[in-house]
């Protein structure tokens, strides 16, 4: 079984939907369009030079605290996935009380690249510095975090696989 979170920006709900024709819909719980996993707002660029010189100084300043004019700092866009997390641990929650296995549920993801990277910094509490050391994978990229359970059953966290 699997529940889709995606964007609702155009390209990311062309990708939900191609996911879901190659994924039995038979298993699919449901589909949400959430707007706290859309890309880094960039402001109200018009003028090419103030998107270099904005560019230059983000680099200079560092990505994740910069804050574009009229736009997102990456720590915006950090505190949006920590709110979309607390949302996905919710879901989870009344899922299982419906009687829904958790063993049994994976949980799609379909957003864009610097908010996957700001959900896995979060997520497996990266620091800051390593963030800064990171870079967008490409379009089309597949994450994939599996579930890892300590020997005696009472620890469970998640890895990225290496695929």
């Amino acid at each position: 079984k699997y529940f889709v979170y995606h964007s609702p920006y155009a390209r990311t709900t062309e990708t939900m939907e191609i996911i879901k024709k190659e994924l039995d819909s038979e298993y699919c719980i449901g589909v949400r369009s959430e707007p706290r996993i859309v890309e880094q707002q960039f402001g109200n660029f018009q003028i090419y030079d103030d998107v270099q010189e904005s560019r230059d100084e983000r680099r200079k300043f560092g990505r994740f605290f910069f804050r574009f004019p009229n736009g997102e700092a990456g720590m915006d866009v950090f505190n949006r996935v920590t709110s979309f997390i607390s949302t996905i641990f919710r879901d989870t929650h009344y899922m299982n009380v419906e009687g829904i296995s958790m063993d049994e549920l994976n949980i799609v993801v379909v957003t864009h690249g610097l908010t996957l990277r700001l959900f896995l910094m979060r997520w497996l509490q990266i620091s800051v510095d390593e963030f800064e050391e990171m870079y967008n994978p490409d379009n089309g990229f597949l994450a994939v975090m599996e579930r890892q359970t300590s020997k005696c059953g009472s620890k469970q966290w998640y890895k990225l696989t290496q695929d």
